[in-house]
């Protein structure tokens, strides 16, 4: 490795090149004309030699010699063998519109000997990177992360999987749980490079939508996106293995955190800030214009079952109406713009609205573990709602509590003997959920109804009617069925409903479902919930896949791209034998549905389906 002169190294960049001069007296700066791999020239009596840097974040780089290798700055200057902290470098400014190169690691600054070798010169202020620990939902139950500063074999990769759910996956009780209703099972734990083990379209606990997957669908024409941020402090509770404390509310902000390092690390990637496919939106102003250049607007929305930190205890709320305000105040502040007034369990707003099988017998345990009491039941408000509800015995509680010690806490709350055949929450909405929306309504935020009780829900949609207010339902069916009824008053508010995936064929007609509910005063798109990271499983292989496979290579709806089987590491992803294993083989299934007879009449209302929503968004916009 050589470099130029005994003093630190020093770089300018010509605006519009990928050749960076080290020790040169150019103009411009790294960051201004930053693409995906530079070119750095660096010169010495001894010759040249080129680097190549790589952006982690804006303003951070990994750099790369002439063979392939990383540089890095531990005592010395040295190769490494893997990205990480002690391999990244940020530009610091110089005299003379110049930049000298530091290590994040320790601050010391980029130098060179009178050989030509590149060495570190003595420590200066130190310039750490901000640090932070994304905060999977309920703790350690979801493997993967939707990026890394320094790569894929950080996000999807290095043994994680193994070291979160064992060397066998027996350790992934809660994903065993929800899987099979029982905590044993096992799994391949390889991910990165091979994914001989994940993704897997009914995964639930490995992460589907890493940033590069999410990447595809945009290509495939995805212009908006509701980015939900996940916490539940009940399962984190129950979770044996956590990463973090289970308080909701700063679990969530640090997410709101990493979403916005995403941001950066697209802009990064693509030459500055506002300059990535990736943009986070705060109003349907700011979505139009990012959409209108052909990128993605990512909406921020909260999904938690103690919204605002308001969880109840014995039916007793444990917030104010004060703690509502100064929390939707913060939140605001951070650029939520959509939120769930409920999710799984009770709390102070709302009552859940009830789930069935195995999952519904692992929130019931939830709920206990949370407010004290089990869920209170009665006969649902409308026909063709409502779960049967199965709890968990005592002897099968005794026999979780060995994995889910914390269970331990609900073996004495009296298990309701349930009545057979559907059941809805007898819980409605509270005087306090009545609050947080109307101080939702007046900060114009998109109100999510789904996951509430029925009772609260039609509470609700009366409160809406009377204000004229625009209501969202992005998990449409999923927590909680939405009858015909329903769906008229959601449509006649300017409202926005989502078909939930599945096999094209069974999606085309999900579709299509919400062509006799829509308002001629409006106008009409049908979203996709997908839901995916959130312990909902993503369609299969269609089951004659084989005699009528999606053809590869296909084309985008729109006919401007054309797309080959994904392909991530070592693994190839066929929608035809894998189903839609992870986020970016959306794409493949909705060229699947495009093939579909039904499938071509829903196509459209599916790409019509972001400007409803930013149609919806503008109408709270407006209102008051």
């Amino acid at each position: 490795m050589e470099a130029a002169s005994r003093r630190p190294a020093q770089a300018t960049a010509r605006p519009g090149t990928r050749c960076w001069n080290l020790a040169s007296t150019s103009t411009g700066t790294l960051v201004a004309t930053a693409r995906d791999g530079y070119r750095v020239k660096a010169h010495s009596q001894a010759g040249a030699a080129d680097f190549y840097l790589k952006p982690t974040r804006l303003g951070a780089y990994l750099i790369y010699d002439q063979g392939v290798r990383l540089i890095a700055g531990r005592r010395g200057v040295e190769r490494a063998e893997h990205p990480g902290k002690a391999a990244q470098w940020t530009p610091k400014r110089a005299p003379h519109r110049t930049f000298e190169v530091a290590s994040t690691a320790n601050g010391r600054r980029l130098a060179a000997s009178q050989s030509g070798h590149l060495i570190l010169a003595s420590a200066g202020k130190s310039s750490h990177p901000t640090r932070f620990k994304f905060k999977d939902a309920g703790g350690s139950v979801i493997f993967g992360r939707t990026f890394a500063p320094f790569g894929v074999t950080r996000a999807l990769g290095n043994g994680g999987d193994a070291r979160e759910h064992g060397p066998d996956g027996s350790l992934d009780v809660t994903g065993n749980l929800l899987r099979s209703g029982t905590p044993f099972g096992t799994h391949d734990t390889h991910g990165w490079p091979t994914f001989a083990g994940w993704p897997v379209h009914d995964t639930i606990t490995h992460q589907q939508t890493y940033y590069a997957w999410l990447k595809r669908m945009w290509k495939a024409g995805e212009r908006l996106v509701v980015a939900q941020t996940v916490e539940d402090e009940p399962l984190c509770r129950l979770e044996p293995r956590r990463s973090h404390p289970c308080d909701e509310t700063e679990s969530i902000k640090l997410e709101i955190q990493r979403l916005k390092k995403l941001e950066h690390y697209t802009d990064a990637q693509s030459g500055g800030p506002r300059r990535g496919w990736f943009q986070v939106v705060r109003n349907p102003g700011d979505a139009r214009r990012v959409i209108e250049h052909g990128k993605l607007a990512v909406l921020i929305g909260i999904e938690s079952s103690n919204p605002l930190g308001c969880r109840e205890f014995m039916d007793e709320p444990q917030c104010t109406r004060a703690d509502i305000d100064r929390g939707l105040r913060d939140y605001r502040r951070l650029g939520v713009r959509s939120m769930f007034v409920a999710h799984w369990v009770d709390n102070a707003f709302a009552g859940a609205a009830l789930e069935g099988g195995a999952r519904g017998s692992f929130i019931g345990i939830m709920q206990a573990l949370q407010t004290g009491e089990y869920f209170d039941t009665s006969d649902c408000p409308e026909r063709g709602q409502g779960e049967e509800l199965d709890p968990l015995g005592h002897g099968v509680l005794k026999l979780l509590s060995n994995f889910f010690p914390n269970a331990k806490k609900i073996l004495g709350i009296p298990i309701p003997d349930y009545p057979a055949g559907n059941q809805c929450n007898a819980k409605g909405l509270t005087e306090l959920g009545r609050y947080v929306i109307r101080r939702m309504i007046a900060n114009h935020m998109l109100i999510e109804v789904d996951h509430m009780s029925e009772r609260a829900r039609l509470t609700f949609l009366k409160m809406a009617e009377a204000r004229d207010y625009p209501l969202v339902s992005s998990h449409t069916d999923t927590g909680g069925t939405w009858t015909p009824s329903d769906l008229r008053r959601l449509y006649a508010l300017g409202g926005f409903a989502t078909a939930t995936p599945d096999e094209s064929p069974e999606l085309a007609d999900k579709i299509l479902r919400f062509r006799p509910f829509q308002s001629a005063d409006h106008y009409f798109g049908v979203g996709l919930g997908t839901d995916t990271g959130g312990f909902s499983e993503l369609p299969g292989p269609r089951p004659d896949a084989g005699q009528d496979p999606l053809p590869y290579p296909f084309r985008s709806f729109k006919g401007d791209v054309e797309f080959a089987r994904e392909r991530t590491g070592k693994r190839t992803f066929d929608l035809n034998t894998d189903g839609v294993a992870h986020y970016g083989l959306l794409a493949d299934l909705l060229a699947d549905m495009q093939r579909q007879r039904r499938g071509r009449k829903a196509m459209p209302i599916l790409f019509r389906s972001a400007e409803t929503y930013l149609q919806t968004w503008r109408a709270a916009m407006r209102h008051g």
